[in-house]
């Protein structure tokens, strides 16, 4: 560990590599490198994909490049201002950014008549995320990367943008919804997935009275605007600062004559953040600046001990020798830091990008491996465990059906997984096996991979579906940590087989730390029975995780449906429509047959059970031997489209009657018969729902534990 004045970072510094550069001529790399924001490529994943590849060692985060429309820093915002009928455009006047008309409130309009809706920072950052996601699950972008969202202040496009008469009256506004955009980032993102830095690039423009400010105390000003940006940020997440002067491309505002002010802010910074952690700063360095001058404030930096220092030592088209200049000049100031470029890479076109690849890999040094996370496997099957089994089931066609359903996790109200997912992946631990029961196609895990990643668990996925966990197989066949079981249905019996009897001895004597049952635990007829074998599975300590929108929950809020409850009045319409349109008078008859309609209701009713009380699966779980540890209930939004498609996979369930279904009548539905079942469906739940496109569900969460 390498401590200079207050800087205390344990991987700064690190020693060259052996090459060609002796170790006796004291030539160190940098260690570690980073991206301030901007990468002129194609797209987030492109970004990703060649920035991990080529710097994977040496990066700590990736931003998502900033491409599209946001390739010119803040210049995207500009319609957003100007879009709002409170403004008129004015004449540029001395901008200190581009030149673009300023924009005014119009006459008779007020500050508060102006809102902001959708800037598009948390559009734009949960979609890069989740590109960045599924990159790092499958192991593209190195397991200890973060996604770093950089985001200009708001004080830049009120500057930049705005009539110096309005910035003191806008710049509330428009802060409050840079901020609640912000929220919806930080709901989205796992937190210890997602680094924020804030750019501030305006902010020095007016220390050095470049800019003009609207705030007479412009140093306590500038430091109150970026601590009130800093404080809704939480402690797991990481927060950073580009400190900037502008860009090459268009030149810096102003030369300055040394890094005090750089230094300045970042003490100032440092000093003030309080309960939460300074993870990063990064300070330009210009071109031409090799002497003692510029760097000598830098002996008077004082930062928290674990932030980094990147320094923007690295210029495009720039040869190494130049760039050695500038680490030799600053190393003699300070002793511990990373490289960067001075600003983003954006304005400098998609031809630079190779170039400045090479520059970072050939003038930094890998992050150290304990930083990086790396090492062994850490999990193992236990010995004897056969991970797939060699069933007829697993070497079978995939069935569309199954297919169709892999894709429901693409609706919004699948967002009831997002609880489960974070409880799920705090307990998981290296090595630990979690058990999906009723797991179907995959989708838990699916999120699940999304969300710990690199960690070594085995997952093992039990259902009774071996059309669904063909599904499952398909996807994750060749990863060695993914099991399936099939819970067979045995006709003499008249029962599935228990756990006992699909999940081996092997793994029953070493047990599962954790088994999740979601959307799923209401379809079991004898909760009893399954939670006895639960308990029988788990390793004492281990944890059942449940949860499920179609139990009735005495604290559910007014309005909230039950969904499986919109079966049972989908049924009830489509009789009476059945009875008075002429169009479906042919099913009329059936409606008559009561033995034929009470074994289809009955078969309705086995597919989907009764919603039962909260107490009855709590009461059954502590029958079983489990202590309930906590119950919760979380309000769900469902579009009403995704639960009518979802529902048209169930639709010889629903309305079997109609047309009759194979299992209970001796023939399959025709395909005119199955339209109409489907138009029966859409007309009911539009009446049911009297054209509103979204309802509220409550959904239960319940976490159980075994004894230890």
């Amino acid at each position: 560990m390498i401590t200079t004045n207050t800087i205390e970072v344990p991987w700064v510094g690190a020693p060259m590599p052996d090459d060609d550069e002796p170790q006796s001529a004291g030539r160190r790399l940098p260690a570690g490198v980073h991206l301030v924001g901007s990468v002129p490529l194609g797209s987030a994943e492109e970004v990703f994909r060649r920035t991990a590849k080529a710097l994977g060692d040496r990066l700590r985060r990736i931003p998502d490049g900033e491409t599209g429309p946001r390739s010119d820093w803040i210049l995207w915002q500009y319609p957003v201002f100007s879009s709002r009928p409170q403004f008129e455009v004015g004449p540029p006047g001395d901008g200190t950014y581009r030149t673009l008309p300023k924009l005014r409130l119009r006459a008779g309009h007020t500050a508060q008549d102006v809102t902001f809706d959708n800037l598009g920072y948390a559009d734009t950052a949960i979609a890069s995320y989740k590109t960045f996601a599924g990159l790092k699950r499958d192991g593209v972008i190195p397991a200890h990367i973060r996604f770093q969202l950089s985001l200009p202040t708001p004080l830049a496009p009120i500057t930049a943008f705005v009539d110096p008469e309005f910035q003191a009256v806008l710049e509330p506004i428009y802060e409050a919804r840079v901020l609640a955009e912000v929220e919806q980032i930080l709901a989205a993102i796992p937190h210890d997935q997602l680094a924020v830095q804030w750019d501030t690039r305006f902010e020095f423009a007016m220390l050095e009275g470049f800019a003009p400010a609207w705030f007479a105390d412009v140093r306590g000003g500038i430091l109150e605007r970026l601590l009130r940006l800093s404080r809704p940020i939480p402690a797991e997440v990481e927060l950073g600062f580009h400190l900037c002067y502008g860009d090459e491309a268009h030149g810096y505002f102003v030369h300055p004559d040394d890094c005090r002010k750089l230094v300045e802010v970042a003490n100032a910074l440092s000093a003030s953040l309080i309960g939460r952690s300074l993870d990063y700063i990064h300070m330009p360095v210009p071109r031409d600046r090799t002497d003692d001058a510029y760097f000598a404030p830098l002996r008077e930096l004082s930062l928290q001990p674990k932030t980094e220092l990147y320094l923007g030592l690295l210029h495009r088209d720039d040869d190494e020798a130049a760039t050695w200049a500038r680490i030799t000049a600053a190393r003699r100031h300070v002793d511990g830091f990373g490289a960067a470029t001075d600003c983003g890479w954006g304005r400098g076109g998609s031809v630079a990008v190779d170039g400045l690849l090479a520059l970072h890999q050939a003038l930094s040094a890998p992050v150290p491996a304990s930083v990086r996370a790396e090492g062994g496997d850490g999990f193992a099957w236990p010995e004897g465990f056969v991970p797939v089994p060699e069933d007829e089931w697993t070497t079978q066609e995939v069935d569309a059906t199954a297919l169709a359903y892999d894709h429901v996790d693409e609706h919004g109200w699948y967002s009831n997984l997002d609880p489960s997912v974070e409880e799920i992946a705090a307990f998981l631990r290296d090595g630990d096996i979690l058990m999906d029961y009723s797991g179907g196609t995959g989708i838990l895990l699916d999120r699940l991979r999304l969300r710990i990643f690199e960690r070594p668990v085995g997952w093992l996925l039990v259902d009774a579906s071996a059309k669904f966990l063909r599904m499952a197989l398909e996807k994750y066949r060749d990863d060695p940590h993914v099991a399936v079981r099939l819970l067979r249905f045995i006709k003499e019996e008249k029962r599935l087989q228990t756990l006992d009897e699909v999940i081996g001895h092997e793994l029953r004597e070493r047990g599962v730390d954790a088994i999740a049952a979601v959307n799923a635990i209401h379809l079991y007829p004898d909760l009893d029975e399954v939670a006895e074998g639960w308990v029988s599975a788990l390793r004492p300590g281990g944890r059942l995780f449940v949860n499920s929108g179609n139990l009735r929950n005495p604290r559910a809020k007014g309005g909230e449906w039950i969904l499986d409850e919109t079966v049972w009045v989908i049924n009830d319409l489509a009789e009476g429509l059945v009875r008075s349109r002429p169009e479906y008078e042919q099913y009329r008859p059936v409606l008559d047959d009561v033995e034929r309609m009470e074994a289809h209701a009955a078969q309705r009713d086995r597919v989907f059970l009764k919603p039962r009380p909260l107490e009855y699966y709590t009461d059954a779980l502590t029958r079983a031997g489990l202590t309930v540890i906590d119950v919760r209930e979380k309000t769900i939004v469902a579009d009403v489209q995704e639960w009518f498609e979802l529902m048209t996979a169930y639709h010889d369930a629903v309305l079997g009657w109609v047309g009759g279904s194979k299992k209970l009548d001796g023939a399959p539905p025709t395909p005119e018969a199955v339209e109409d079942r489907l138009a029966l469906m859409r007309h009911a739940i539009e009446t049911i729902f009297s054209g509103r496109t979204q309802f509220n569900a409550c959904w239960t969460y319940i976490t159980a534990e075994k004894p230890a």
